[in-house]
């Protein structure tokens, strides 16, 4: 596990869970930050990086720490990371994207399709508009 894996895996820590899991989606924003950050600046590989092994965690947690019974309507680190995933589909449409990240973002979303969390739950959400921009792509 890398640190930065180590450090997400902090993120998704019991003590954080709260209503909607709030506290986890306000932890994990300087990710979002990070993503588009690396994306303005070209470094494709850290960006595509840190969003899978966020939703590789969030898939894992939100199983096994029941994150489900925390929420009604709204799933907040949903949202965080569906913001990460629109930032990297709007840079793979600007035509910037590298083959070879682009090709490691499929191949981690199609592990991560056959998660319980995303086929039991629908999460995350990000794998639901990787799939929509992916069928017109």
């Amino acid at each position: 596990m890398t640190n930065g894996k180590n450090k997400i895996e902090a993120v998704f820590s019991k003590r954080n869970i709260d209503e909607d899991c709030d506290t986890i989606a306000r932890l994990l924003s300087p990710y979002r930050k990070m993503v588009r950050e690396s994306l303005s600046q070209n470094n494709y590989a850290e960006a595509v990086t840190v969003l899978i092994e966020v939703l590789e965690s969030l898939t894992y947690h939100f199983v096994e720490d029941e994150h489900y019974n925390y929420f009604d309507d709204m799933y907040s680190p949903d949202y965080v990371c569906q913001d990460m995933m629109e930032a990297i589909i709007s840079s793979i449409k600007n035509g910037d994207f590298p083959a070879a990240e682009l090709q490691r973002l499929k191949d981690g979303m199609e592990k991560l399709k056959h998660t319980e969390a995303y086929e039991d739950y629908g999460v995350p959400n990000a794998l639901n508009v990787w799939e929509k921009f992916e069928n017109r792509f």
